[in-house]
């Protein structure tokens, strides 16, 4: 028992040491520093015009991003789950390419796409320009967040089953009404999840934006842009840290507007899933008892 419980301690010790040095000292250091001027110098490196305007374009990649992986995370998330086709395994293998892909890399494979030289390059012509410019930079965010999604409603779909889903097209619901009423309830926990883990990435992506932007402030600069600018080529250490410090404040605020949502949508979902099926059942009865023979015509068929 003494083993036992010395053990646990000296396990919990090692853990807590661990993430301090790694996690919470690194994150204090950077707050220190961005505060060691003040709160009013603080307030000037994070409102100059650049500051300002990679916020924006950080908040509008980010907008752009996660509605397009959650749409097209939670379908390839179906089709791996509930499909059953040739290429599914070449498919998971493809989901799980930006774990393996550095994310240079990506900036390199589309800069061959979409640059001047490349295989589309000729959209440029158009005047539409990809490279260089906030559809890149979007398409870079897209590559390097697309698992997310995938790889956390996946599972909740597997554990689930089809069962409630069969159930519900029985008694007579549309394919919508399936999906929005019994399976977005039942992934909400890992699809919440899988959001947070893009938005998060999608904030902090640096490798392979930096390849498809041309890092212009007020053009095409986000806050990890900024961050690295600041740091590298204008020797502005505190600045650098005031960025960084911003950029942790946004994550952090993200994650707690989830939290709250997420919170206020929990009872909800299950209670519309509820009253779904009660009222696909309420129908089918109503359409039962509505094409069932009455005992009067019954008896008068049978004379």
């Amino acid at each position: 028992m003494i083993v036992s419980r010395l053990t646990r301690l000296t396990l919990r010790s090692i853990a807590l040491l661990y993430l301090t040095v790694l996690l919470v000292v690194p994150v204090g250091l950077i707050f220190w520093r961005s505060f060691e001027h003040g709160l009013g110098q603080f307030w000037e490196w994070i409102t100059t015009p650049a500051a300002i305007s990679a916020l924006q374009l950080t908040l509008l990649i980010v907008a752009i991003v996660v509605p397009l992986n959650v749409i097209f995370g939670v379908l390839t998330a179906l089709a791996l789950a509930r499909g059953r086709f040739r290429g599914k395994g070449v498919l998971q293998a493809v989901v799980d390419l930006p774990f393996a892909v550095s994310p240079v890399v990506v900036g390199v494979a589309l800069i061959a796409l979409w640059g001047a030289e490349g295989w589309f390059g000729g959209i440029e012509s158009l005047g539409f320009r990809v490279i260089f410019g906030i559809p890149g930079m979007v398409l870079a965010t897209i590559f390097v967040t697309l698992p997310f999604v995938v790889r956390e409603v996946e599972p909740v779909l597997r554990e689930i089953g089809t069962e409630q889903e069969e159930a519900a097209a029985t008694l007579g619901a549309t394919g919508w009404q399936t999906f929005s009423r019994i399976t977005l309830p039942a992934v909400r926990w890992g699809l919440t999840y899988g959001v947070v883990l893009t938005i998060a990435r999608a904030l902090g992506e640096f490798g392979a934006v930096t390849m498809v932007s041309s890092n212009f402030p007020g053009v095409s600069q986000t806050l990890t842009l900024l961050v690295n600018s600041r740091y590298t080529d204008d020797y502005n250490e505190y600045g650098a840290y005031a960025a960084a410090t911003l950029l942790m404040m946004v994550a952090i605020l993200v994650l707690v507007v989830m939290t709250l949502i997420e919170r206020r949508a929990k009872g909800k979902l299950a209670d519309a899933s509820a009253e779904t099926m009660k009222a696909v059942s309420e129908d089918r009865n109503e359409h039962e008892a509505a094409h069932a023979p009455t005992a009067v015509g019954a008896g008068e068929e049978n004379n």
